[in-house]
């Protein structure tokens, strides 16, 4: 599993709609606002498939599906929005997850993939 470390809150990344906007440490000032920047803290590639878990500090959501770009993006610039419902979509960036509710965030937060 591949862990990183929540490094920023953009003021409106969380909000009503049941998604998250996840970028690494290369996100343009446009996007600080809503987005929820990490930093990479272990050398494994990231390899989420449907059926895993994703985990928040110690809150974990069951993997529903995967879009063909999220692993690529996530490995490259640490980007992919996450879509906490139970109906997968065909976002090609997108991870799908339940419980569909979504995590307690904070700075310095481990996400584990």
């Amino acid at each position: 599993m591949t862990v990183t470390e929540i490094t920023q809150i953009g003021k409106n990344a969380v909000n009503d709609e049941n998604i998250l906007v996840l970028f690494g440490q290369t996100i343009t000032p446009d996007l600080l606002d809503v987005s929820i920047v990490q930093k990479t803290i272990s050398d494994e590639p990231i390899a989420i498939e449907e059926g895993g878990e994703l985990i928040f500090g110690d809150q974990t959501y069951q993997i529903n599906g995967v879009g063909p770009l999220a692993n690529q993006n996530l490995n490259e610039i640490g980007h992919a929005t996450i879509f906490f419902q139970e109906e997968v979509g065909v976002i090609p960036n997108a991870i799908y997850v339940t419980p569909e509710v979504l995590p307690d965030l904070e700075v310095g937060m481990k996400i584990t993939f």
